[in-house]
């Protein structure tokens, strides 16, 4: 590609592979166009720096640029705007090449619901919670791999035509272990500039001051972390509830408010048909105390997902009758078989003892039941989605190691025996809980393996070079994958996963992770099934249970097999668990062991990772008689 371009980015050729077609906008350094990029013909979005601001702190201000092409870069999900190419041209300065999404920002779409009344306003503005949803997941996602963002605001997020939700402009964006130097300023006296205009002079305050979090103002309000980012998600989910900024005035007026010691505002002083639920939300994430708020964006998420979703928001009190309203109204099919059978429970205890008991204080006690099952219902989903994240992460996260570790093997010779026992013994010490790590040859043969104690069954070799191999094809690294488990040497049940191992787009082989299903997961899921008084399966969608608490089920299929047929409660609930994404159902059965019934509620919650598709079940007696 020719580096020369028109240093004024004026419409017309760009560069011999790329043209600027239109104006698109400019923030406080850079400025971007509309392109095509004719080798591929498409049309994409193009940045360069503008050359008047790089006349004071040039080099500072180019590795800020190009920084925020690479970390954007290697933000590899859906609502992160994904950059296609960086460049640098002959003068020094760069540009870089990114999608180009059309639509209207946030901000826009909150403008919307301006001029109608209050109720039919935040009816407008609430149909964009799932668009906050999105954008919390990305920054989730962005926060996992160590980034924060700085600068979010409604302005910053695009609302695709085609429903995507993608976050821009990740210029003031830093790594949490990159000491670059940027530390909150002090309040400056002589900024007067539009509350939505950013301050980026050096030793100035980073960041938009309307959306920024008090230790972007001062330091002594602490470091600037994933948290700092959560405050500004609240100030995002403030504007979606009250229609509003949280802070209005002058830039001077608006840092002294966030930098005073008074609490932030809350949604529910500007608008009086809010939902408290959301509004307990904003007032967590929003709080001066950074340890009050939620830890990250996936936090945050998980909150507003629970709103939207109809479950309990676990930061909001609710009272007694709310819960009861919650769950007769989630819970309407079901009700009457329900109440029957606690109230017959009640009825029936209440004769043994008072047969005289008042018809009132029974009843008063069937609701207390059906409010403490509620209670219960909702903790068991909350647990599975937490566990189910956690999962998530876990292997996200290993995906990437064992990824890494592939780069290294597909650079060694397999008779380089050192160097790949090294590469093995370096990932399996960062994973205690996984029995051995292999690199497998294209044929599925085990060139080596650490620690090595436990060969590789030949059925998991095969299967996961069958697997490999229609990655490689495809290249999907999503290709569907079906989780099988093997007999291990100890007696126990595995299971395995792998990364391709590739020279070029050729397959060298794999590297293979082993587990001991009863052992592995709940190290996974940081679950002590011993002290906790749940109880935890996971299953492939087709009924195999990979993990179970009584180890002897793990392998077994619960639709098919003998064991099973005796509870058909368990198999009715098993089957909706198979059709739904997540849910939360009941059933019984006879304990054959004590001659009782024992009542379950459980809950679960969909994970597809790496291919693979599980449902993770939470459960929990709640009545036994």
């Amino acid at each position: 590609m020719n580096n020369e371009s028109k240093p004024s980015g004026a419409i017309g050729a760009f560069t011999d592979n790329l043209s600027v077609r239109s104006f698109l906008g400019q923030g406080g350094v850079g400025r971007v166009f509309v392109g095509f990029e004719r080798n591929l013909e498409r049309q994409v979005a193009i940045k360069e720096i503008i050359p008047e601001k790089l006349l004071q702190n040039r080099e500072k201000k180019i590795a800020r640029f190009v920084r925020e092409a690479k970390l954007a870069g290697q933000l590899q999900h859906p609502g992160v705007i994904p950059i296609y190419s960086l460049a640098k041209r002959d003068d020094g300065t760069y540009y870089y090449v990114m999608k180009y999404v059309q639509g209207r920002t946030l901000a826009d779409a909150i403008k919307d619901s301006v001029g109608m009344n209050d109720e039919d306003s935040f009816r407008k503005r609430i149909s964009l919670l799932d668009n906050v949803i999105a954008v919390c997941d990305a920054m989730g996602y962005a926060h996992s791999m160590g980034v924060v963002h700085r600068d979010l605001k409604p302005s910053n997020v695009i609302l695709g035509e085609f429903g995507e939700t993608v976050i821009l402009d990740w210029g003031l964006a830093k790594r949490l272990d990159d000491s670059e130097g940027d530390e909150p300023g002090q309040l400056s006296g002589d900024a007067e500039i539009d509350a939505d205009a950013k301050l980026t002079r050096d030793g100035a305050i980073l960041g938009t001051p309307a959306y920024l979090a008090p230790e972007q103002v001062l330091a002594e309000a602490g470091p600037v972390d994933q948290r700092t980012d959560v405050y500004t998600l609240g100030v995002i989910l403030f504007m979606l509830l009250a229609g509003r900024r949280p802070y209005l005035g002058d830039t001077r007026q608006v840092l002294q408010l966030i930098a005073s010691p008074d609490p932030s505002p809350s949604p529910a002083e500007h608008c009086g048909c809010l939902p408290p639920e959301l509004v307990a939300v904003c007032e967590k994430a929003m709080s001066k105390d950074r340890e009050k708020r939620f830890k990250d964006a996936s936090e945050f998420a998980a909150e507003l997902r629970a709103f939207r979703d109809g479950r309990l928001v676990s930061v909001y009190a609710y009272s007694r009758s709310e819960l009861f309203k919650r769950f007769v109204a989630r819970n309407k099919a079901g009700i009457i078989a329900a109440a029957a059978v606690v109230v017959s429970i009640i009825a029936g205890a209440g004769f043994s003892f008072n047969f005289a008991i008042d018809a009132h204080r029974a009843r008063q006690k069937a609701v207390g039941a059906l409010v403490e099952v509620t209670k219960l219902s909702e903790a068991s989903i909350t647990l599975a989605r937490q566990e189910s994240d956690l999962l998530y992460q876990y292997f996200t996260q290993l995906e990437k190691e064992m990824s890494d570790a592939a780069a290294k093997l597909a650079s060694l010779g397999q008779d380089n025996h050192a160097a790949i026992g090294s590469t093995l013994k370096e990932i399996s010490g960062l994973h205690p809980e996984i029995l051995s790590f292999y690199f497998i040859s294209p044929r599925g043969i085990t060139i080596d393996a650490h620690p090595g104690a436990v060969a590789l069954p030949k059925a998991a070799a095969d299967t996961e070079i069958e697997y490999l191999e229609r990655i490689v094809k495809s290249q999907n690294p999503d290709e569907e994958y079906e989780t099988k488990l093997y007999d291990l040497a100890n007696g126990k049940k595995g299971f395995s996963a792998s990364v391709p191992v590739l020279r070029g787009r050729t397959l060298a082989g794999g590297l293979v992770a082993l587990f001991v299903c009863e052992t592995a997961i709940p190290i996974m899921m940081r679950f002590d099934p011993i002290k906790s008084n749940y109880q935890v399966w996971l299953m492939r969608n087709d009924g195999l249970l990979v993990y179970d608490e009584d180890v002897r089920q793990i392998g077994l299929y619960l639709f098919t097999d003998e064991m099973f047929r005796d509870f058909p409660e368990l198999l009715e609930f098993g089957d909706k668990i198979r059709k739904d994404p997540w849910g939360i159902g009941h059933y019984s059965f006879h304990d054959k062991d004590s001659s009782t019934i024992v009542y379950k509620v459980a809950a679960w919650d969909t994970l597809r990772s790496n291919g693979a598709h599980w449902k993770l079940v939470i459960t929990k007696p709640y009545i036994s008689r």
